[in-house]
């Protein structure tokens, strides 16, 4: 009952950690502590999806999940960003930073991409899920020590916190975080329309709050994030079938042709989480337990991403040069390297937020100006295709 890595929260961000280290070296033992019975079933379509940046698909390929994925990807070859009543655009093009692919990501629902992960955990001897199992008490000393509710008790170099924006564990060992409620709400549910996407997502800035479109793998179905203020939610989670698509279809400004709700819809209160350290003694904060995101840029999953990665090279440097992984250094390395990238997504994300709720007139007029000359100058319109794109 030994491990070199205790990993609590079985989702997408623990399965990813677990396999993205054991893809460093399969001489790492890791484990994975779940409340939720992962194990038996899969999980079932919800309407719920995740936009994967081709960065973040990199490393799908390398944990050996990205041909499982591939039968329910939704392309994004292209991006256009559109501000209300203004005259000019965005339009980001996949070909331009992925010649071989024409791919800036891709919108892959969430049941897939955990179903994939699972599958492919099972397939690893290095990896030990508890599930359905919760932690009774944890103790730190020269290594981890973990009692779960069913009495094991399991040691580990380190503790990973892989339980969400809300963490438990972060409140346990009373890591302050900054919090900004943004009053908005988003609703999630997918699509099917008369037109075909043609592998397009919108993102449109409209009076209310925006709206992405993000296409599916099926030509005629997509995944809809709309976001408006708490109250305006509320109001529309009420109403009728007739009445939410009449709405619905302003919002897209009729760009799809006729549509109809093909899924259960989601809403979400959207809150801006930052963690003060990424870290507590031989523990580390990992995804959106470490620094949860607005979904303005559909970046919330790909940061979780940039976070493991810069654990895992951490800790293949670490065994490269016969250091232990649980060393002060890698720690404070991961707590640097880690919050730096959060930071500069959090500002980010925050800042477009901003930008596109404001009813101010110059700084209205200013964004469409911007927006107009990002598309005419090409370096510049690069560097956002790259961001977008992960890179």
């Amino acid at each position: 009952m030994n491990f070199d890595f205790i990993i609590i929260g079985g989702s997408f961000a623990g399965m990813t950690t677990a396999l993205s280290l054991s893809n460093v070296s399969t001489d790492l033992k890791i484990a994975i502590i779940e409340r939720q019975n992962i194990l038996q079933e899969d999980r079932q379509r919800d309407g719920r999806a995740y936009a994967i940046s081709a960065a973040s698909l990199k490393l799908f390929k390398e944990i050996g999940i990205y041909e499982a994925v591939q039968q329910e990807a939704g392309k994004i070859a292209d991006i256009k960003i559109t501000d209300y009543k203004s005259p000019f655009f965005l339009d980001f093009i996949g070909f331009e930073v992925d010649p071989q692919h024409g791919q800036l990501g891709q919108i892959i629902e969430n049941y897939h991409i955990h179903n994939a992960l699972r599958n492919r955990i099972l397939e690893h001897k290095n990896i030990t899920v508890f599930s359905p199992n919760s932690y009774e008490e944890i103790n730190f000393g020269d290594v981890v020590k973990v009692k779960l509710d069913d009495e094991k008790i399991i040691s580990g170099k380190l503790l990973l916190a892989c339980d969400g924006r809300f963490s438990r564990l972060r409140d346990l060992y009373q890591i302050h975080t900054t919090q900004k409620k943004y009053h908005q709400t988003a609703i999630v549910f997918n699509i099917s329309h008369q037109l075909p996407h043609e592998n397009i997502a919108h993102e449109k800035f409209l009076p209310g709050g925006p709206l992405a479109i993000l296409p599916l793998k099926n030509p005629h179905q997509s995944s809809i994030v709309w976001i408006s203020s708490d109250e305006t939610a509320q109001l529309v989670m009420s109403l009728d079938d007739e009445n939410f698509i009449h709405q619905l279809t302003k919002k897209t400004e009729n760009c799809l042709g006729k549509i109809s709700v093909i899924s259960e819809k989601f809403s979400y209160p959207l809150i801006l989480i930052e963690a003060e350290k990424f870290y507590h003694e031989k523990m580390l904060l990992i995804g959106d337990a470490a620094a949860g995101v607005h979904p303005i840029a559909g970046q919330g999953f790909n940061l979780a991403i940039t976070g493991i990665k810069i654990l895992c090279q951490l800790v293949q440097e670490s065994l490269n040069s016969g250091f232990d992984i649980s060393a002060e250094n890698l720690i404070k390395e991961y707590n640097k390297k880690a919050r730096r990238e959060a930071k500069k997504m959090l500002i980010a994300t925050d800042i477009l937020n901003s930008l596109f709720e404001t009813k101010s007139f110059s700084i209205n007029l200013a964004r469409n100006l911007g927006i107009g000359l990002v598309n005419k100058i090409p370096k510049l319109k690069k560097f956002f295709i790259k961001s977008a794109g992960g890179f």
